[in-house]
């Protein structure tokens, strides 16, 4: 069998690492971060008119029609970068998720505003509460509309978004939405992050929103949000990890110690080794997931897996990585300590390995008893 990728997704992680390269140096990096949390708007309008966000929206609306495994060429090169673009959030949590509900005129308008640049992004985590699928969060019916009341937190680039897709509860009912946020309802707090990845904390006060599902598909609407922006997380943590791994082989490879490269050694050799060993493991569980996804199989087992190993794997390649720097792997004038921050990020964003491992032994007990009974 032949498992390589076609030639149009070669090009676009091509076109994405050149784009990406360019933009993504540390003096760039530096002059960015000078006043905080920042969003890379150039970079984003570059991305736009390449296409390359639009790769797998539906050709009727400018898109490249192409299944979701094109969008991890984009993600794994967005790890190698590091750079500020919503195009997880954007993209991978809210479009494409949108995509498998029924047409109605606020997601087509939604979709074309996103192919043509602008932001939606998805807000589901609560303060306090970190199950999407059980908000605190309020829906009331006002007339033709509906009205919000409660909190989301940790929403990235919600300032610069024109829409978020939201979950609450009506009557017991899970209810998923789309909220404008320029508003008299909706307040912004900005969140400090270790990563400098704007994010901020939403207050809804009788918040104007349109209901786009209830119950059973909200609840789908959702699981699909969050399956696909865990592997999307992980797709960014190839990259993360691939790119750390490279970086610490470089450098060992020309610091030298008794007259020789320390890469010689065996103990530095073996921890690199290491590294790039979980490093293809990681890409082989996120492509299972992946492929899962494309083929709207049962996501539950091979995402927790993946994410599992995206957890355990950055925590370890940070480790070693830093190890053979010595002390100049967190020395802010060198470029590693960028990697090891966006690591730790996606280690425990959208839930820790433990968490998985969790949900991987209830799923598997389940299966269990089902058989069994």
């Amino acid at each position: 069998m032949d498992f390589s990728y076609p030639d149009t997704y070669s090009d676009i992680r091509k076109l994405a690492g050149e784009i990406l390269s360019d933009h993504a140096t540390p003096e760039r990096f530096k002059k960015l971060e000078a006043n905080g949390p920042y969003l890379d708007s150039a970079l984003w309008t570059t991305f736009v008119e390449s296409g390359l966000h639009a790769a797998s929206l539906p050709e009727a609306i400018g898109g490249m029609g192409l299944p979701f495994s094109a969008t991890t060429m984009v993600t794994e090169a967005l790890g190698e970068a590091v750079v500020m673009i919503p195009y997880i959030p954007c993209i991978i949590s809210t479009a494409l998720p949108l995509l498998s509900v029924p047409a109605m005129p606020v997601i087509s308008e939604l979709l074309t505003s996103v192919v043509n640049g602008e932001l939606s992004v998805t807000a589901f985590i609560e303060p306090g509460n970190e199950d999407p699928l059980s908000p605190r969060t309020t829906a009331t019916q006002a007339g033709e509309g509906w009205q919000l009341n409660g909190t989301k937190h940790c929403v990235p680039y919600a300032a610069n978004a024109g829409t978020v897709l939201m979950s609450a509860t009506v009557n017991g009912e899970l209810w998923a939405g789309l909220v404008p946020v320029q508003q008299k309802g909706v307040s912004l707090a900005e969140q400090l992050t270790t990563t400098h990845e704007p994010q901020y904390e939403i207050t809804l006060n009788n918040a104007n929103a349109h209901c786009v599902a209830r119950g059973d598909a909200a609840r789908a609407l959702i699981e699909k949000s969050i399956a696909m922006t865990t592997v999307a997380y992980c797709s960014m943590a190839c990259g993360v990890a691939t790119r750390m791994t490279r970086i610490a082989c470089d450098y060992t490879s020309q610091r030298e110690q008794f007259g020789v490269a320390i890469a010689t050694f065996q103990a530095v050799a073996h921890r690199l080794a290491d590294c790039f060993i979980d490093t293809e493991c990681l890409k082989i569980m996120t492509l299972q997931a992946v492929s899962d996804l494309d083929d709207g199989n049962d996501t539950a087992m091979s995402v927790s897996l993946a994410k599992v190993r995206c957890g355990d794997a950055l925590h370890r390649i940070s480790q070693a990585t830093q190890h053979v720097h010595g002390g100049t792997g967190i020395d802010r004038d060198y470029h590693l300590w960028r990697y090891c921050l966006w690591a730790k990020f996606l280690e425990l964003a959208l839930g820790s390995s433990r968490l998985h491992l969790a949900r991987i032994a209830d799923r598997i007990e389940a299966e269990y008893l089902a058989k069994a009974g």
